[in-house]
């Protein structure tokens, strides 16, 4: 079906909105039996910050990228979250990586310094920057400003953190309690101080049941001061769990 869409010679808005009603994850998968000139089309077609969420669903996403501009490449890799771009720029070639980080721009480059300071078997490696972040000293009505100007760039949003006066972590709250607040609502009364939390430098094999335990959609990553500076998904943690099954089958194997 996505094939034949492709393939169908309509207009790019046509194609772009039939592709709609298709999962990324679904297009992703269909990406291989392109060509490598309908694969740049398709990109085209799509633009890069939906490409760049199709691609976060592929495991060749370097590869495809290799086939593109620098530029255009370095633009779609922007407009993925950056564990995703992480894990892209550890399949590419030591020249691609090089080129792509180049070109990315400051704000997405810091992102995936920091992700990449922290070792591979520590949560920091396992966490996006994508998140809502609030202050405290907020209104209903200023918290529901801040979180649209923000989505623009973090879609994550239906855990909204929230920042103490100094910055720290001072606990989350659900979106859907943000949005019927009534306007005169203390902040503070929406938001749950108790939240779990886990710290960048932690092990994954130490907090993995701790996480599991959790039905969260997200678990706040705290740095050594208690600044919040990215958060682990429930779909991080089901990878991390498969991840740490396989090393205990393969110990066992041994």
């Amino acid at each position: 079906e996505l094939l034949s869409i492709i393939r169908s010679g309509a207009a790019n808005e046509v194609i772009a909105q039939r592709l709609d009603d298709y999962h990324e994850n679904d297009i992703a998968d269909a990406l291989e039996f392109l060509s490598r000139p309908e694969r740049a089309v398709l990109y085209s077609i799509l633009g890069t910050e939906k490409s760049a969420e199709i691609l976060s669903y592929s495991d060749d996403a370097a590869e495809y990228l290799s086939e593109l501009r620098p530029q255009k490449a370095a633009d779609i890799l922007e407009d993925m979250d950056a564990d995703d771009a992480v894990d892209v720029l550890e399949d590419a070639t030591p020249a691609q990586r090089e080129n792509l980080i180049n070109l990315i721009d400051d704000d997405a480059k810091q992102d995936i310094i920091l992700i990449n300071s922290y070792g591979e078997d520590e949560i920091g490696s396992r966490m996006t920057t994508n998140f809502i972040e609030i202050e405290r000293s907020l209104s209903v009505k200023q918290a529901m400003k801040s979180l649209v100007a923000q989505a623009e760039e973090n879609d994550n949003v239906s855990t909204i953190y929230v920042s103490d006066f100094d910055g720290t972590f001072y606990g989350a709250l659900d979106l859907k309690d943000l949005i019927i607040a009534r306007e005169g609502t203390p902040l503070e009364d929406l938001v749950i101080t108790s939240y779990p939390t886990v710290h960048a430098h932690e092990t994954i094999s130490d907090c993995i049941e701790e996480l599991k335990d959790y039905a969260e959609d997200s678990i706040p990553v705290l740095d050594e001061h208690e600044k919040l500076i990215g958060v682990i998904t429930s779909q991080d943690i089901v990878e991390a769990v498969d991840d740490e099954m396989g090393d205990d089958y393969a110990k066992l194997g041994g």
